[in-house]
């Protein structure tokens, strides 16, 4: 049995809104229940909808201030609660806790639902593992509501970002032929090397022409994971009975006459497909920045800069 502390550190707001501030609070380590595993953090990924979590605009289930923000995690089970079985004091797991009702993942302990744990796999670190579990979660949600399989035709938009660059490789693994658009020659340079068949710079190139040449006969699927009218004029190049797909947290696309529109969020109940296609080979989190858990707020300020892949919190290491 780990040694618990009766309280952590942790970066929450005091209320919601435009206003509210990620501080450093010391708070009690939450309660274990029946099916709750206790997590002992060692990283935290950084994404977007913290700040939406962060402003209010998420539909809650229990709100007590002060509010722990973060969404996702991997470290060490600390302690598991009654009739969990799948899991044992000691493991190596990442997590999806995102609107989590004992508290987010932007601090030392968190408590969640066995459900939402899996294993973490053996040729990731720490680090990866920390910002692979929304990004992982929504990329195959939606790879999934594609169809994506042998031989498809996928439009990616926002290859080298956090949910895009887990897609990509996904999405290689399923079967599919991937034209990726990604941002900046860096940006281009992440996408080739992990497997595109080709990468072309959303700001920069010709994409459409690119990308006719690229699929002749128009795409299977188009993933959409960020919003411009450039974005938009592609999607005429999704076939006749070929499905659009997008997450929460991205203007909603609009499809061509003949052609389905999808919505798909992160479902942790895909947590052991996703970490059976990582196991396929060789699998990349690319870890753009990190900071110290006392940094959070820097670190929701630099995903308004340019950057690839995923922001994590190092929160281990009291």
């Amino acid at each position: 049995m780990q040694n618990i502390p009766q309280r952590m550190k942790a970066m929450a707001v005091d209320e919601f809104g435009r206003s509210a501030k990620l501080t450093l609070h010391t708070l009690p380590v939450p309660t274990v229940d029946v099916g709750e595993v206790l997590i002992r953090i060692e990283t935290a990924g950084v994404g977007i909808w913290d700040e939406i979590e962060q402003k209010g605009d998420l539909p809650y289930n229990e709100v007590h201030f002060p509010r722990v923000l973060g969404g996702e995690c991997a470290g060490t089970i600390a302690a598991i609660g009654d009739g969990v079985e799948r899991f044992a004091v000691g493991d190596r797991v990442y997590v999806h806790n995102f609107m989590n009702d004992k508290g987010g993942s932007y601090a030392q302990y968190v408590v969640v639902s066995e459900k939402t744990v899996a294993p973490m796999p053996d040729g990731l670190d720490m680090l990866m593992a920390g910002g692979l579990p929304i990004a992982g979660l929504t990329a195959l949600s939606n790879l999934q509501a594609l169809g994506t399989g042998n031989e498809t035709k996928l439009m990616l938009w926002g290859a080298s970002g956090g949910v895009g660059h887990v897609a990509l490789q996904l999405a290689k693994r399923m079967g599919a032929n991937v034209f990726a658009i990604a941002s900046g020659a860096d940006g281009i340079d992440l996408a080739k090397q992990l497997g595109a068949d080709e990468a072309v710079d959303g700001r920069a190139d010709d994409v459409a022409q690119r990308a006719r040449a690229f699929a002749p006969d128009g795409f299977d699927a188009a993933l959409v994971l960020v919003s411009s009218d450039t974005v938009q004029s592609t999607l005429s190049l999704v076939r006749q009975g070929g499905i659009i797909s997008f997450p929460n947290g991205v203007p909603e696309p609009k499809a061509p006459d003949g052609v389905e529109l999808k919505k798909a969020n992160a479902d942790p109940t895909l947590l052991d497909q996703l970490n059976r296609l990582i196991d396929m080979g060789e699998f990349q989190v690319h870890i753009a920045q990190t900071f110290g858990l006392e940094e959070a707020a820097q670190a929701q300020d630099a995903m308004k800069q340019h950057y690839l892949g995923k922001i994590v919190l190092r929160v281990s290491g009291e």
